[in-house]
């Protein structure tokens, strides 16, 4: 069971599911709320739902990878990719480097970074380093669903604008365009992959 949570968990995080729920979510609040208070509705449900989201996605990588361990080193080669130089240890990285990792990878790199790094394991361990993570990336959600309802808002009060406004809405809160998305990012993966792979193969 903790192995499958994980592997949920690397797929919604590391794949684009994160941003397509989040956005289709916080589109859904600023087209439902049309007053003033849309700002800070948007932004407060954006710091809980990810707060939440990330504490809870982050603690399942700890303790599943502490359990499998050709898991944990699957998933450490793909975050290192093909750079020399990894993340390192929480604590040490800069403010910048934190909130890149938070934000764009989730807690689930955090987890796996601080195990790979220290080379212990534990939800005890490593679980000030989560949970630091996950409100710097719930803070930084908040920020950004916050001037998206500020967009939207001075959007709508502005009649060359407040037809534009509901269109990108109305597009933002389409589960088809975010289908489409998904499938459009798949297909310039294996593009980009194809001939990666077959260099690979040629210098083998």
């Amino acid at each position: 069971m903790a192995l499958l949570g994980v592997c949920a968990w690397l797929a919604y995080e590391w794949g684009p599911g994160n941003e397509t729920v989040n956005t289709l979510i916080l589109a859904r609040i600023i087209e439902n709320n049309t007053g003033a208070a849309v700002i800070p509705i948007t932004a407060a449900v954006a710091l809980l739902f990810t707060l939440v989201q990330q504490l809870a996605s982050g603690f399942t990588a700890l303790a599943g990878f502490s359990l499998f361990d050709r898991t944990a080193r699957a998933s450490w080669q793909k975050l290192r990719g093909s750079r020399d130089v990894a993340p390192g240890e929480w604590s040490g990285l800069s403010w910048a480097a934190r909130a890149s990792i938070a934000f764009g990878l989730g807690t689930t790199a955090v987890a796996l970074i601080q195990i790979m790094t220290t080379g212990q394991v534990g939800v005890r361990r490593h679980g000030r380093a989560v949970a630091a993570s996950a409100l710097l990336c719930s803070v930084i959600i908040g920020f950004i669903g916050g001037t998206a309802a500020s967009i939207a808002y001075v959007g709508r009060r502005v009649d060359s604008l407040a037809r534009p406004t509901r269109l990108i809405l109305r597009v933002l809160e389409n589960p088809l365009f975010w289908l489409g998305f998904l499938v459009l990012l798949a297909l310039i993966h294996a593009a980009r992959r194809s001939p990666q792979v077959e260099q690979n193969a040629a210098t083998e």
